[in-house]
């Protein structure tokens, strides 16, 4: 009996021994599965970020783009500016020039004007005294306008404005 009694305590020790290592296994499987979840839905949550970071960097990218095309276009503006302006002071020199040109005439006509009437006063107060006086010599006539327009258009390279 001894010998059944041991070979009882020892199925008894094996089933213990048995039924602490199975519940072991199941620690360490449940421990696995826990495992597993958590990588899984930290997988699930870095799948998220990557794809959040992708999209910023797509928005960044066609942020870096929209920009660089609003610097060409400015570029491109600017240089239309300083085109324009480069006209704008050419015409203004040129009207300047007219300007000056005009007053000059007009300077020149109202001396002429003026000398028309001094003679004519003259000859009135000659025929009054009755005496003949010789009219004053004619002025000389006004110098011929010079045409800078064609100088300026071989200066700037474009063919000369006409006045309006």
């Amino acid at each position: 009996m001894a010998s059944i009694q041991l070979s009882v305590s020892s199925f008894a020790e094996r089933e213990l021994e048995l039924s602490a290592r199975e519940a072991e296994l199941s620690r360490r499987e449940a421990a696995l599965r826990r495992s597993e979840q958590d990588d899984a839905e930290l997988l699930g949550a870095l799948a998220a970020r990557e794809a959040d970071v992708e999209r910023r960097e797509r928005q960044v990218e066609q942020s870096r783009e929209a920009l660089e095309t609003q610097r060409a276009r400015l570029e491109d503006v600017r240089r239309e500016y300083e085109s324009r302006r480069a006209l704008l002071t050419a015409r203004t020199r040129e009207l300047d020039a007219e300007r000056d040109r005009l007053r000059t005439t007009q300077a020149q006509l109202v001396t002429q004007s003026m000398q028309l009437d001094e003679r004519e006063r003259a000859v009135a107060s000659a025929d009054a005294a009755g005496t003949m006086v010789e009219p004053p010599q004619r002025p000389a006539p006004p110098a011929p306008a010079r045409d800078d327009s064609a100088w300026w258009a071989k200066q700037l390279g474009t063919p000369p404005l006409e006045a309006a």
